[in-house]
């Protein structure tokens, strides 16, 4: 729930004493208003509020400019700040409100704060049941994609046109969960809410699922990458990015097995569905049963062999496919020497009983690799 502050300021500025006194309101997007009285009292701000004082305390430019960098580091998205008649805020605090882009407004003592308050809490309001029907709407996207009538509708009426680019991303960051929520979780939400402007959010089981419409595929990753960079625990898949609103569904598919890839098989936190190369094939697969019986089939006797005889030809030959099957450089990487390393694999070949190296054995190889990454996570 946010309503841009310059709609809010423009809903109210005919007809109440209220100034603008900082360039502008800087995008800034408001999630509720607040009265606050006193530096102390900012601890119940969550972030986002326009905040109302009297200013029957405002008797020095010691005292606002205190007050005003305590709601800047409460999160507070903008300021309004009666003011005695013939009294002007200090141009150095207008400068510094200016460099923190906090906007910040006067309003006369006469000014109805009680009257703006209410006009505005039920404009926030009805934003709050807009952005639940579109929440609502976006899961039945996801999940009932074939009932068209259950989303594309009010989708359509709300600014999402049903042939526009749409890309769902997941994320999560449990390391942060609290039994007050995940504040981490709040903070990016809002962060892409106001750079975003079509964007559709919702959280489940601790995971922010994020409905991206109208930016390329392209732009997206480099953006949700990036946030991946700024803490490890954060994990972030993103699905493809289609073209029609009724594929929504896809795309969260596919978001949703890129995330699941980065908590267990592919040691990165941030995982796109188009670069997961041949496990899009692996994932897609309906019948995983068929996983363990091939596996058994292509490195199954090697397996047996290292269990009864405590070797590690498995891993010998899997370092062996990932450095090109190049003897000198699996020897490097195995820290032993090549005569020593072309033994083992002679020995891996006598136990396989077939030529490792021919075209079909290194593909199923490698497919057999893939799986165990797959279901294990740390192969």
């Amino acid at each position: 729930m946010a309503v841009e502050l310059q709609y809010l300021y423009r809903e109210i500025r005919p007809e109440y004493e209220v100034k603008l006194h900082t360039a502008s309101c800087y995008d800034r997007k408001i999630s509720w208003i607040h009265t606050v009285e006193g530096s102390e009292l900012a601890q119940f701000l969550h972030g986002d509020e326009l905040v109302f004082n009297s200013g029957l305390n405002y008797k020095s430019e010691e005292w606002l400019k205190e007050f005003l960098e305590t709601m800047d580091r409460a999160g507070a998205g903008g300021v309004i700040i009666a003011v005695r008649e013939g009294k002007e805020f200090p141009g150095e605090i207008i400068d510094w409100c200016n460099e923190r882009k906090l906007p910040l407004f006067s309003a006369s003592w006469k000014t109805p704060y009680i009257d703006i308050m209410r006009k505005f809490s039920e404009i926030l309001l009805k934003n709050e049941q807009r952005e639940t029907n579109l929440v609502t709407a976006m899961k039945n996207a996801i999940f009932y994609p074939e009932n068209e009538e259950l989303y594309m509708n009010h989708l359509e009426r709300n600014g999402f046109p049903r042939d526009l680019s749409y890309t769902v991303i997941i994320m999560s960051c449990h390391a942060y969960d609290t039994e007050r929520g995940n504040r981490l979780l709040e903070d990016i939400q809002r962060k892409l809410h106001f750079s975003m402007e079509k964007t559709i959010f919702y959280e489940e089981e601790g995971k922010l699922i994020i409905l991206a419409a109208g930016y390329r595929g392209e732009w997206l990753r480099d953006q949700f990458r990036r946030l991946s960079g700024e803490d490890p625990n954060l994990y972030i898949g993103a699905g493809t990015t289609v073209g029609r609103m009724k594929d929504i569904h896809r795309s969260y598919e596919n978001a949703y097995t890129a995330y699941q890839l980065t908590k267990t098989t592919i040691p990165r936190n941030f995982l796109a569905y188009d670069e997961l190369g041949i496990y899009k094939i692996l994932t897609d697969v309906k019948e995983t049963a068929i996983y363990p019986d091939f596996v058994r089939e292509v490195l199954g006797k090697l397996m047996e062999y290292d269990r009864e005889h405590r070797t590690e030809y498995v891993k010998i030959l899997k370092a062996y496919f990932e450095n090109d099957c190049s003897t000198v450089c699996t020897a490097e990487a195995l820290y032993c020497h090549k005569n020593t390393l072309t033994y083992k694999l002679n020995k891996i070949k006598e136990v396989l009983g077939y030529d490792i190296l021919s075209n079909e054995n290194r593909v199923r190889i490698m497919v057999a690799f893939y799986i165990l990454q797959l279901e294990t996570g740390d192969f």
